[in-house]
């Protein structure tokens, strides 16, 4: 209890500090991480090197650096979420195109809205009630810590977003009585080796994914929707939401699974020091 509350206490201080303070945390971050302890150097340059075989070392070295920084600055923004008003985090934080899902709710049609570990993809989820009319649900997986994973819940939470955990998905989904939900999923976390049942071809390698978006899709007929979370300037994020299928009913067993990867890629290949690299997403490749 004591050691939570003094991480409460100290992640309260920092998220208080002026943006122009916390971006000079992050610089410090980033430098520590990059020539200090090289974090999860081989890791990140293994799965370089594998989705993008046509570049020089040099080039990749590159996006490593720039990997740093992303990651730096997502980690201060966490922190900022402890404190950030409505306000705020509006203006930091846009969707271009709300109409995409305005138009499905006003046809009554839910929306899985799919998107990938990109810039800051917390601050997505959190903000996304504050932009459109639906009510909006997302996973979670609880941790170990009570209290941590409470204090979790209550920062994503805290502007409108509804979460239930990872073990009751499909339940929760499947009896929703909400007409037009929209529910938050992550396309690029990685299936457990005993539930690969699919691979699709992503960034240069056959890669296991989850089927989740597919199946939930198809049975709470909801429409697909993916979105591009871009970083305008430091702190500044710009989101353009894309309508990849409104009715999955009548489409090719894999369709949509594969447009979501798809899109994915194609963002990361476009600005690839902004997703997470660090992670080990083909260990079961």
């Amino acid at each position: 209890m004591i050691g939570y509350y003094l991480a409460i206490g100290f992640g309260w201080l920092i998220s208080i500090l002026p943006f122009r303070i916390l971006y000079i945390i992050s610089d410090f971050l980033r430098f520590i991480m990059q020539h200090v302890i090289s974090y999860r150097k081989e890791v990140i340059m293994t799965n370089l090197r594998n989705s993008f075989p046509e570049k020089s070392e040099e080039e990749l070295e590159k996006i490593r650096s720039k990997f740093y920084k992303n990651f730096a600055d997502l980690i201060v923004e966490s922190f900022k979420s402890l404190s950030i008003s409505e306000k705020t985090l509006k203006k930091h934080f846009k969707l271009n195109n709300p109409e995409v899902f305005e138009n499905l709710r006003k046809k009554g049609k839910g929306v899985i809205m799919v998107m990938g570990h990109y810039t800051n993809f917390e601050w997505t989820a959190m903000t996304i009630p504050l932009w459109v009319k639906n009510n909006c649900y997302a996973v979670y997986h609880p941790l170990s810590n009570k209290y941590f994973s409470r204090r979790i819940v209550k920062i994503r939470e805290q502007f409108g977003l509804e979460l239930y955990p990872m073990s009751n998905t499909y339940p929760f989904m499947l009896n929703n009585p909400d007409p037009a939900p929209l529910y938050v999923f992550m396309a690029d976390q990685s299936p457990h080796s005993d539930k690969i049942k699919y691979r699709a071809h992503f960034l240069n390698q056959s890669t296991p994914v989850h089927l989740g978006v597919e199946n939930l899709a198809l049975k709470c007929d909801l429409a697909v929707v993916f979105i591009d979370i871009q970083r305008v300037k430091r702190g500044y994020y710009e989101v353009e939401a894309q309508l990849l299928f409104e009715d999955t009913k009548n489409l090719p067993k894999y369709a949509v699974t594969d447009a979501h990867v798809a899109a994915l890629e194609k963002v990361i290949i476009k600005k690839p020091e902004d997703w997470l690299w660090s992670h080990r997403r083909w260990k079961y490749a």
